[in-house]
C-alpha cells in the first residue's frame, strides 16, 4: 500500500485560511489604533473641561456684581443703585435683556436723583428661579425684592419694550407706588392680539425657532469653550453697550448658561405673560407724568406687513399708551431703531428729567 503525499496549501490569495490568516493581525492593529484615538480623545475632553472650568471661573472673578445681590425667597436677585433723593427710579430692561442696557441712562440721571437698574431671575448677576418666567411671576420678584433690599416708594418706573409692559401691570398692581413712568418703545399686550391669525402663527413660529439652538449653546458654555475659543465669544457680543459693560455683558454670556436658559424662558412664555397682562385690562395709570418715547427706524418687522404697515401700527399701539394718562406725552425717537436707550440715550434722560420734575410740582 502506498500513501500519496499531503498536498502543501495554496498560497493562492482566495484561499479562506490564508485570507483569515492574514486578516488577524491588520483587525489587531485596527483596533490597537482605534484604543489610541479614543484615549487621545478622551484626554482632549478632559483637558478641555478643565481648562474651560478655569476660563469661566476666571472670567466670572474678574466681572462681579455691581450693586448686591438679594434674597428674595432662596434664590437672588441682583440690583444695583446709584445717586441719591426720591422719587426713586427703577428700570425694567426688555424682554432677555440684562440691566447693563441701561448703561447709558442710568449714570446721567444718577446725578438728580437715585436710580436702581436690576437683573430679572436667571438674566445678568441673578440667580434662576424655579418659577415660570410670566409677567405676574415677575413683577412679584421684583416688589419682594425692592422690599428686601429696602429700596422704599415712591418710584419712577422706566420700561424698554416687555419691560415697558411690566412697569405698567406693576403699576396696575400697586397703583400707590408708582407716581411717574416712562416707556421706552414698550411692548402693548395687545400688540399681536390684533394681528391676523396666520400672522400670529407665524410670529409663535418665530419665537419657537430662535430657542433652537440653546442645547449647542449649552454644551459650549458648560464645557468652557465659549471662553476658551474668541469666536464663539463674539456671538454673545453687543456693540451698542460702552466699555466696560460690552464686556461685562459678553462675560456674564458665555460663563454660566443660566443667562441664555433665561433669555429661552422668557421668550417661551411671552405669549403667557400677554395673555396675563391682557386679562388685567389696564385701561388707565391714573393720572400721573407720562412719557412715551417710540422708535423712528422700523428694526422689528412684523411677517405680512409692509414697512410702512407696521409703522403705522406701532405708531397706534405707542399712542394708546400714552393716551393711560391724562398727562401723557408721546415722543418720536426719529433716529433710533427699537432700543432707544442705546441710539438715542439722551431722549431716554430728558424724559426720566421731565417726569422727575412733573412729580415734585
Amino acid at each position: 500500500m502506498s500513501f500519496q503525499p499531503i498536498a502543501s496549501p495554496k498560497t493562492d490569495a482566495h484561499n479562506p485560511v490564508v485570507e483569515i490568516t492574514q486578516s488577524l493581525p491588520n483587525k489587531r492593529g485596527t483596533r490597537k489604533i482605534l484604543k489610541s484615538v479614543l484615549a487621545l480623545l478622551l484626554i482632549l475632553v478632559i483637558t478641555t473641561l478643565l481648562l474651560g472650568a478655569k476660563a469661566k471661573a476666571d472670567l466670572i472673578a474678574q466681572y462681579p456684581p455691581l450693586g448686591q445681590m438679594v434674597d428674595v425667597g432662596g434664590y437672588r436677585l441682583h440690583i444695583n443703585c446709584q445717586g441719591t433723593g426720591s422719587p426713586t427710579v427703577i428700570m425694567e430692561a426688555g424682554l432677555g435683556e440684562p440691566s447693563l442696557n441701561w448703561a447709558l441712562v442710568q449714570p446721567k440721571v444718577s446725578t438728580t436723583t437715585r436710580v436702581c437698574v436690576y437683573d430679572r431671575a436667571g438674566l445678568g448677576w441673578s440667580d434662576k428661579s424655579p418659577k415660570p418666567r410670566t409677567a405676574n411671576i415677575m413683577i412679584e420678584e421684583l416688589h419682594t425684592l425692592l422690599k428686601n433690599a429696602s429700596i422704599e416708594g415712591p418710584y419712577v418706573m422706566v420700561g424698554h419694550s416687555t419691560g415697558g409692559m411690566l412697569v405698567r401691570f406693576y403699576a396696575h398692581t400697586y397703583p400707590t407706588e408708582v407716581v411717574g413712568m416712562v416707556l421706552v418703545d414698550s411692548q402693548h399686550e395687545e400688540q399681536f392680539e390684533r394681528l391676523a391669525p396666520t400672522i400670529q402663527q407665524s410670529l409663535k413660529a418665530m419665537f419657537a425657532q430662535s430657542n433652537q439652538t440653546l442645547p449647542l449653546y449649552r454644551i459650549l458654555i458648560n464645557s468652557g469653550i465659549s471662553v476658551l475659543v474668541p469666536a464663539v465669544a463674539a456671538l454673545a457680543d453687543n456693540p451698542k453697550l460702552p466699555s466696560p459693560a460690552r464686556e461685562t455683558f459678553t462675560a456674564l454670556a458665555i460663563s454660566d448658561p443660566k443667562f441664555i436658559e433665561a433669555q429661552a424662558a422668557e421668550q417661551d412664555a411671552i405669549f403667557d405673560s400677554l395673555e396675563v397682562v391682557r386679562a388685567a385690562h389696564i385701561t388707565t395709570l391714573g393720572n400721573i407724568p407720562l412719557v412715551v418715547l417710540y422708535r423712528g427706524i422700523d428694526d422689528d418687522p412684523t411677517p405680512s406687513l409692509t414697512p410702512e404697515e407696521n409703522k403705522q401700527r406701532w405708531l397706534s399701539l405707542q399712542t394708546e399708551l400714552a393716551a393711560l394718562s391724562p398727562q401723557g406725552k408721546l415722543v418720536l425717537a426719529d433716529k433710533s431703531g427699537h432700543h432707544i436707550q442705546l441710539d438715542q440715550p439722551d431722549l431716554v434722560i430728558d424724559a426720566i428729567e421731565q417726569v422727575l420734575a412733573a412729580t415734585h410740582t
